[in-house]
């Protein structure tokens, strides 16, 4: 809980130390990039994504196991509102983060590299 008189909330166009933020944070509200949503899930934290809008919605494709996994939630840019990004956060209480939280670390693939990197070595000796 932040002392009184400090933020609960912090907005940024760009942060240089993630692991720092992502400790910091009990929630994340952000675009639905790749990297993004594979960071948010291995560090456990819920997260209302808000894709953004491309012919192909491949941050809404990106954001969507997590929200399937109810780890997440998408708004998606037309309807996106400060009353919307409000209400959804008012109503997760504090059990409703931690369900998420965990979750989203359920989710996460933390040997995604190996996994890629083993399949990439076996095709190329086939």
């Amino acid at each position: 809980m932040p002392k009184r008189g400090q933020p609960q909330h912090k907005v940024t166009e760009f942060i240089d130390d993630m692991a720092a933020a992502y400790a910091w944070a009990d929630v994340v509200v952000c675009r639905s990039g790749a990297l993004t949503v594979s960071e948010i899930a291995a560090a456990g934290l819920p997260a209302l994504f808000v894709p953004f809008q491309h012919k192909d919605r491949q941050q809404y494709w990106n954001a969507l196991p997590l929200e399937k996994a109810g780890a997440a939630k998408i708004i998606e840019q037309p309807q996106l509102s400060v009353d919307a990004v409000a209400n959804t956060l008012a109503g997760w209480s504090r059990e409703t983060l931690l369900t998420m939280a965990e979750r989203a670390r359920a989710a996460s693939i933390p040997d995604a590299t190996e996994r890629v990197a083993n399949e990439v070595s076996r095709v190329a000796r086939a």
